[in-house]
C-alpha cells in the first residue's frame, strides 16, 4: 500500500537522517515508529532468529565507538549485588 504523508520539515529530516545512518531505506524507519506506537497492527510481534540477529546488530553498532566507563572489580561483585541476602 502507498501512502503519502505530510510531515513537519524537522520530523522528515530525522527519519531521513536515521535512515541514512542506519544505511535502511526511509520507509523500513518510518514502519518502525508506526510499529512501536500500534505493534498490534503490525502484525506478529515475533521475529525470526535472523531478524532479531540483524535488528539487534543494527542497534549494537550505533553505540560502538562510544567512550563508556567500565565497572570496577567490586561494582561487579556477588557482594555488591547480592549484599547481605546470602545468595
Amino acid at each position: 500500500m502507498t501512502l503519502m504523508l505530510n510531515l513537519p520539515p524537522q520530523m522528515e529530516e530525522a527519519y531521513r537522517a536515521e535512515a541514512q545512518l542506519r544505511g535502511v531505506p526511509l520507509d523500513e524507519v518510518v514502519l518502525e515508529a508506526l510499529a512501536k506506537v500500534q505493534p498490534s497492527l503490525h502484525g506478529s510481534t515475533e521475529l525470526s532468529d535472523e531478524e532479531w540477529d540483524k535488528r539487534f546488530e543494527r542497534w549494537t553498532s550505533r553505540h560502538a565507538g562510544r567512550d563508556l566507563p567500565l565497572l570496577s572489580d567490586e561494582a561487579i561483585s556477588r557482594e555488591s549485588i547480592y549484599g547481605d541476602r546470602g545468595l
